[in-house]
């Protein structure tokens, strides 16, 4: 260690004002008696932890404080300040402090990392607070918010639709009820699903996505039969399913389907006779109504049955605006967690453009377009994203939006459109069957009755040529 720093923390050891060091990879290198008093922390707890610009640790933890004590990445680059923060202490409480960051050099005069200094806040006006640190903190406090109010903090949201939200998977939370959340894809289904389980009964126990659009029906039935068939092994209770997540549950194939009603029939814990041991929860998410579904005979009326018992309607992002900020900076600070360059915000510009787009992919691609532009930033050492970082896709996107499409040729209705593929489809399917409707209806995945209908509503049925279907 250089003989600057060890002068320093012999003439700081002993001292109880709050005093740390980070290195030049934001790695704890000393942690004084003072942050020990202040924090409840043990050096020897803290030292080597690495600190991430995130909100995201739970409180208690020594992740949580190390993330507290994180000076924001504008500060590691031109360090003024103080800064406020609230320190996160063992016993859960959040302290606030005023944070002054110097950076040290070592005996070449080459940057060696940053000492960092915890003071009572006594003057609101001595502090330093970034538009970016200030959404920083509110994010923090949303967080703590939402643990006090829901009992989580992996949802986020503080506008009308995500509160009704919230109080829906509070409510799904406390019960085994099978769960089914409608919504557009990427608007966060299976995440809230993953909240509602692990914060329920049965949550020490693993949650099973099972994926109906990316996996094909073979592959479908084996995790089936892996999960809920009698020759599955009894290991520890991270194996031991708790719930199954159907996603896109109405395309699951009926006869994946009727082999998951089966299995589920016989579907029994390992430990037959343990008090603890939970029955297995359905959740699932669909694009559209379970009732419709079923109408349009895509889903057995069994499987709604078991998963209409609650039903949660997860908003689109463009009908949370009183989210967006918040969510951006989640993304962004989790990005931190595993970057060895912070970012700490966006620029106003770059919050400008992102409100001006539709986000069609919702929290997926909010998610996709935060990282790329935290990692276009991090290239150019910028503790900011400003409108250049951005995706190019999404900068084409945003001003394919603001144009608009060309006035030549028309839209066609949508219905005229789908009425003449599914003519064209389903002739396709007679002629290669030669008439028998039965064969057609295996060829096209569907029950005789259903084509006999569809084929009778677009005109397309001639008994007198109907040929022997057995």
């Amino acid at each position: 260690m250089p003989r600057r720093r060890r002068r320093i923390e012999k003439w700081l050891a002993g001292s109880e004002t709050p005093v740390f060091v980070l290195d030049t990879d934001r790695v704890v290198a000393w942690f004084n008696t003072g942050c020990e008093l202040l924090t409840g922390w043990p050096a020897e707890e803290v030292v080597g932890w690495r600190c991430d610009y995130s909100s995201e640790f739970e409180a208690g933890t020594v992740d949580a404080l190390v993330a507290s004590i994180c000076p924001p990445p504008e500060l590691d680059q031109h360090p003024e300040g103080p800064v406020p923060i609230q320190v996160s202490c063992r016993d859960g409480r959040s302290l606030p402090r005023l944070l002054h960051v110097f950076p040290l050099t070592d005996d070449q005069n080459r940057p060696d990392g940053f000492l960092g200094v915890l003071q009572p806040v006594q003057s609101a006006e001595s502090a330093v607070e970034t538009p970016t640190h200030r959404l920083h903190a509110e994010l923090a406090a949303l967080r703590h918010s939402l643990r006090q109010r829901f009992g989580l903090d992996s949802l986020l949201g503080r506008g009308p639709a995500m509160t009704r939200v919230l109080e829906q998977v509070r409510l799904a939370s406390a019960t085994r009820a099978g769960v089914c959340l409608i919504g557009e894809v990427g608007c966060g289904r299976e995440h809230a699903a993953r909240a509602i389980h692990y914060a329920g009964p049965g949550g020490e126990h693993s949650f099973v996505p099972l994926d109906s659009a990316g996996l094909p029906p073979d592959q479908q039935a084996d995790v089936i039969d892996r999960m809920l068939g009698p020759s599955r092994s009894p290991v520890a209770n991270v194996l031991q399913p708790g719930a199954l997540y159907l996603a896109e549950v109405d395309r699951l194939p009926r006869d994946i389907q009727q082999r998951l009603l089966d299995r589920l029939g016989k579907f029994v814990p390992h430990d037959q006779n343990a008090d603890d041991e939970p029955e297995l929860r359905l959740m699932a998410s669909s694009t559209r109504s379970l009732d419709q579904a079923v109408a349009d005979e895509d889903l057995l009326p069994e499987l709604h049955f078991r998963l209409s018992a609650i039903t949660i309607s997860m908003p689109p992002l463009r009908d949370r605006s009183d989210d967006f900020q918040p969510l951006a900076q989640h993304f962004l600070e989790r990005h931190n967690q595993t970057a060895d360059f912070q970012v700490g915000g966006l620029a106003s510009e770059s919050w400008t453009a992102l409100g001006q787009y539709g986000w069609p992919g919702n929290l997926d691609e909010l998610n996709t377009v935060i990282r790329e532009a935290a990692e276009a930033a991090a290239e150019r050492h910028s503790a900011v994203i400003q409108p250049p970082d951005l995706p190019f896709a999404f900068r084409t996107g945003v001003d394919a939006q603001r144009t608009g499409g060309p006035l030549e040729p028309p839209i066609e209705p949508l219905e005229e459109v789908m009425e003449r593929v599914e003519r064209e489809h389903l002739g396709q399917a007679m002629l290669r069957s030669r008439g028998n409707k039965a064969q057609a209806a295996r060829l096209l995945g569907l029950t005789r009755p259903r084509l006999y209908r569809r084929l009778q509503q677009l005109g397309m049925l001639d008994d007198d040529v109907e040929t022997d279907d057995s």
